[in-house]
């Protein structure tokens, strides 16, 4: 089976972002699986696939990676005691992208559907949330864009603070790596977290991210050259 023979989408594509560096458009955005589908390695047809149903891009796809995560961002309901559904999976594919035109600096929130399959992906190999998984915490601006408190938790992590330059509103999203952790354990430290995100009015849910309007226009077209 093609890609061109899949009528319905396997994925769903989150929050795209864009920035050229030298000749390279390097473009990221996270992807879930209502289909049960994960992504393994990976591949140029399906990624080029997820740039076309993106719009925010399209070239010549030279390199990517993928990183398979847990958070509570894409999650049912973060709001629950039981790790299995406070936390869901997720990729963060990045690819570098070469002979490109024109980008956007970011798309909307999203979902996009994303159509495709990865050929690497076996059935069975580990799709559902396992007690052991690398964590990612996401939140995004409120009225303050200060997001260092995400690091005074008891388990640290790495924080990345990501640009989305919407039409009419540039927004900040941190994004607090705890590295891989035991889920069941870290129930407490993360509702903790998102609590300390929430009494500073941010976003850390995709349900309270898909319904601001503001956030679901992508930027303008930007040439390359």
């Amino acid at each position: 089976m093609t890609q061109q023979d899949i009528g319905s989408p396997n994925y769903e594509l989150w929050q795209p972002v864009c920035r050229q560096s030298g000749s390279l458009v390097h473009c990221s955005f996270d992807v879930t699986s209502p289909e049960g589908r994960g992504i393994n390695e990976g591949s140029v047809e399906l990624f080029s696939g997820f740039l076309e149903d993106l719009g925010v891009c399209s070239g010549n796809i030279k390199s990517w990676s993928v990183r398979r995560f847990a958070t509570p961002f894409y999650a049912h309901d973060p709001t629950e005691e039981n790790w299995q559904l406070m936390f869901d999976v997720a990729w963060r594919v990045d690819l570098s992208i070469a002979d490109a035109t024109r980008y956007r600096a970011c798309g909307r929130v999203g979902p996009y559907p994303g159509h495709g399959l990865d050929p690497t992906w076996i059935d069975g190999q580990g799709f559902d949330v396992a007690e052991e998984e690398d964590c990612l915490v996401i939140a995004s601006e409120g009225p303050t864009r200060e997001f260092a408190f995400l690091t005074e938790s008891p388990m640290g992590g790495d924080l990345e603070v990501i640009e989305m330059r919407f039409p009419h509103a540039t927004v900040l999203q941190g994004r607090l790596s705890l590295g891989v952790v035991n889920l069941s354990e870290s129930v407490e430290v993360v509702h903790g977290l998102l609590h300390q995100a929430k009494v500073r009015f941010m976003t850390t849910h995709w349900f309270d991210a898909f319904q601001r309007s503001a956030w679901q226009r992508p930027a303008d077209w930007m040439p390359t050259g």
